[in-house]
């Protein structure tokens, strides 16, 4: 290859990711400071040693694995269980300053799904804004304790 042709390729790369550069700086898509390029990220709720309950970065609410009131899983069902995880998700995202109908993710796990899946969507149902469904994956999985029968993890946005 000519030498000319490199260096021109070279300058024109350099020019043009300056121009971007400096137009993203502009409309206020980039900064130079790096926190504002990675955005704060404030923890909520965070007495337990593991995790924070709450992350809100870049304006997503992220809320941890919820699951039922420990005191009274014992002898509870999927619909008993899955309203109780689901109002401690609305606790979490009062807390963070939004609510279901800015969810954008679901992620659920149930002990036994054969026995459970219906009856847990039918509470899900219930609970979820038919206007503001959010996308949603539901596995079966092992539960760090024996009578725990669903754990729910959300994403969701702050409103605007």
């Amino acid at each position: 290859m000519d030498s000319k042709c490199v260096a021109s390729g070279l300058l024109g790369g350099l020019i043009g990711g300056a121009v971007v550069a400096l137009l993203l700086t502009r409309k206020g898509g980039l900064s130079s400071s790096s926190s504002a390029l990675r955005g704060d990220i404030k923890r909520i709720l965070t007495a337990d040693p593991r995790m924070s309950k709450i992350v809100v970065h870049n304006g997503y609410v992220h809320i941890s694995g919820q699951v039922g009131d420990l005191e009274q899983l014992a002898g509870s069902d999927i619909a008993a269980q899955t309203r109780q995880t689901l109002a401690k998700v609305d606790e979490l995202l009062a807390a963070a300053g939004t609510d279901r109908k800015h969810l954008l993710e679901g992620r659920i796990w149930v002990k036994d799904i054969a026995r459970d899946f219906a009856a847990m969507n039918a509470v899900w149902n219930d609970w979820i804004d038919s206007e503001a469904k959010p996308t949603r994956f539901c596995v079966q999985s092992e539960m760090a304790k024996p009578e725990i029968l669903v754990e729910v993890q959300v994403l969701a946005v702050l409103p605007e």
